[in-house]
């Protein structure tokens, strides 16, 4: 009898894995404090949490007798419907998932054999090399200058040698950077016969006129992919979405996890889009108290912010009072939790959440006495 354990496949056993943010209480605890008196603005959640339609949504379907005790829907037909009436699509261009990560992983899997190449613009968002290493794909990267500004030049010339095996990845609004990817250059890369990811999480925050749908007519190399986490306030329910060509749809759902989206998300996922006019009002609220932030954090010396259009501001911090990870380490003292990134390009960097309007004064406060 042998009294080793099983070996993963050797290039999953190398892996760093992924850094996600730790959670709330244990911040708390390591700072000394109760987590109601801390700021949690380290995710880009919504502040204002699940809506009340949503939550008495939630309720009544506890009180349903099969609730939970039967499989939900593995064709998401309800909730495909709903998705239908919120982007104007039809359901046959529309998938549902557990996270817009279960997506992009699927997307990876389904178009690109391994060796296959995936092209990025760091700094984004994390997940993208993650899920390069776990499906063995090659990762180019094309760097955004010292402004954070994607290098057109230089994206276009790499999709040009990669080869049909390629997927570019772009996040519009960009985490952590907070800006849309240029319409012209999208169309350029898509004139190429480039099939291009668009991960449009926070695309609420910027407004859906923002949104590059309406190229998917066109386009049917483009993928465009979303979440509920972000505006709907229900992260930790995990349900996502992609907006694709009708074709691609059906193929991902032949290999999809069968009844990948649970009952409960997908009960608050159809909550929220009858509730959207509702939450669209919250979204006003954010996006005017990151005004109000970013005009705040103008008048701080020290500090630079960067213009955004999403639920999040990336500050940059003169190094003459220290790195981003330092004022990061200082606010976690106060109770304000911020995030911070290894790449180089933000060494100096610190992104801030937005936090709800009536905890803006608190924010401001804190980080005053931080520096």
């Amino acid at each position: 009898m042998s009294s080793q354990r099983p070996r993963v496949r050797a290039h999953l056993a190398q892996l760093p894995g992924y850094a996600p943010v730790v959670p709330l209480a244990e911040r708390a605890r390591q700072a000394g404090l109760q987590p109601e008196d801390c700021l949690k603005l380290d995710a880009n959640e919504n502040p204002y949490g699940i809506h009340p339609g949503v939550r008495d949504a939630l309720a009544q379907a506890l009180d349903a007798p099969d609730f939970g005790s039967i499989y939900p829907d593995p064709n998401q037909t309800e909730l495909r419907e709903a998705l239908s009436r919120y982007t104007g699509l039809d359901p046959s261009m529309i998938l549902a998932g557990a996270g817009a990560d279960e997506l992009l992983d699927l997307s990876f899997r389904a178009i690109l054999p391994p060796g296959g190449t995936i092209i990025t613009c760091t700094p984004s968002f994390g997940m993208y090399p993650f899920l390069a290493d776990i499906n063995e794909l090659n990762l180019i990267d094309i760097p955004r200058d010292n402004h954070f500004a994607l290098r057109s030049h230089e994206l276009l010339e790499a999709v040009e040698q990669a080869g049909r095996d390629t997927i570019v990845v772009l996040t519009s609004p960009n985490n952590p950077s907070g800006d849309l990817v240029p319409r012209d250059l999208l169309k350029r890369l898509l004139d190429l016969g480039a099939t291009v990811i668009l991960d449009e999480a926070y695309i609420e925050f910027a407004g859906l006129h923002a949104s590059a749908q309406d190229l998917l007519a066109d386009y049917p190399r483009l993928i465009i992919m979303r979440t509920f986490s972000k505006w709907a306030g229900i992260a930790g329910l995990r349900l996502g979405y992609a907006l694709a060509h009708p074709g691609l749809v059906t193929d991902l759902i032949k290999i999809k996890q069968p009844y990948n989206v649970n009952q409960a998300a997908e009960i608050a996922g159809i909550a929220a889009i009858n509730c959207a006019d509702e939450i669209g009002k919250q979204i006003d609220a954010i996006r005017q108290t990151r005004d109000d932030l970013f005009k705040a954090l103008l008048t701080i010396d020290g500090l630079t912010p960067l213009p955004s259009e999403s639920n999040f501001i990336l500050i940059a911090v003169d190094p003459n009072i220290g790195t981003g990870r330092n004022l990061h380490d200082r606010l976690a003292q106060v109770g304000v939790f911020t995030r911070t990134y290894s790449d180089p390009l933000l060494t100096n960097h610190l992104r801030i959440s937005i936090p709800r309007a009536d905890q803006l004064t608190t924010l401001l406060d804190r980080l005053n006495s931080a520096l």
